[in-house]
């Protein structure tokens, strides 16, 4: 997949573009279904999949007071874009400027750098200064100019509609494995293994501390069954995210115990897969309990390996 991160004419580059539009943050199913759509018609038409979206949330510049924590970072977006097929990615910032462009110099801008043969949107796509662009404008825009949108219908999962707002409310409130099935795959956080208080080998429970970029959403303060990915091997463990209240620390902490590992991973990558909540964060009288109860996280959490 080639990628752009600046807006381009690619439109005499690659032939009869089929393009997806939308933030798609996170890339849940719903998101999946509109860009497999797009990728399926370009392979009809033997054109190009091309998907243009944001680098940046618009309402980082619309309004920042509201915009939300994203679920995964630019480079995670990037791969999952890429392995539903997809041939081209134009990820822009969405700027000011970019802010004020209506709705029809949206459209021209597609038709200047894209001349694209279809358009797949979402139900509640909207785009153009005050998002006066409706799905609806663009089908009847593409009469005039030649092409056809296509709007994938809402995308619901036991009733419930997907949607990034919703997977960000399951995640920060513990809910991973719902949360699991609204993105079509696990909550995984990723950063490289950091110093942390060393107390975890004291107890005989060594731990990581991941080092998480920020700007994204981190499951409730608390313990989970995980799996941890390093050097493309995948192990079994128990995370705990919180303050470390039994030690009146300061400042949240995401520390994940392997199972059945040993060695220094300090400056290591690691994918740390949220399986599911085990308990909330709790205060111990003593280091002593705190042990025991690890040993009891452990054991609970061993049924959500398989």
């Amino acid at each position: 997949m080639e990628v752009f991160n600046q807006l381009t004419t690619l439109k005499d580059q690659y032939p009869r573009i089929t393009v997806a539009l939308g933030t798609f943050d996170g890339v849940h199913i719903g998101h999946q279904k509109v860009i497999s759509r797009s990728v399926e018609l370009s392979r009809q038409l033997h054109g190009t999949s091309v998907v243009f979206t944001f680098s940046n949330h618009p309402l980082s510049i619309i309004a920042p007071e509201r915009c939300p924590l994203q679920i995964i970072t630019q480079d995670d977006k990037a791969e999952l874009i890429e392995k539903l097929g997809v041939d081209v990615l134009l990820n822009i910032p969405f700027t000011a400027e970019f802010l004020q462009l209506s709705a029809s110099q949206f459209i021209h801008l597609l038709l200047e750098n894209l001349n694209p043969k279809h358009i797949l949107i979402g139900p509640n796509y909207s785009f153009g200064y005050k998002r006066s662009g409706t799905p609806e404008l663009l089908q009847k825009s593409g009469l005039q100019y030649g092409f056809k949108t296509e709007v994938s219908p809402t995308v619901y999962m036991n009733d419930t509609m997907v949607s990034s707002t919703l997977i960000r409310q399951m995640i920060t409130s513990g809910k991973v494995d719902q949360a699991a099935n609204l993105l079509g795959r696990l909550v995984t956080l990723k950063g490289t293994v950091i110093h942390g208080a060393k107390r975890g080998r004291l107890l005989g429970y060594p731990t990581i501390n991941l080092n998480v970029a920020s700007g994204l959403v981190i499951p409730q303060n608390g313990v989970y069954a995980v799996q941890i990915t390093l050097h493309n091997t995948r192990y079994n463990g128990i995370a705990n995210i919180g303050t470390n209240p039994t030690f009146n620390d300061i400042g949240r902490r995401v520390e994940v115990h392997i199972l059945d590992f040993s060695g220094n991973l300090y400056g290591e990558p690691v994918t740390v897969s949220f399986l599911k909540h085990i308990r909330n964060e709790h205060t111990f009288s003593d280091s002593e309990g705190l042990k025991l109860q690890i040993a009891r996280d452990i054991d609970i959490a061993q049924k959500y390996f398989s």
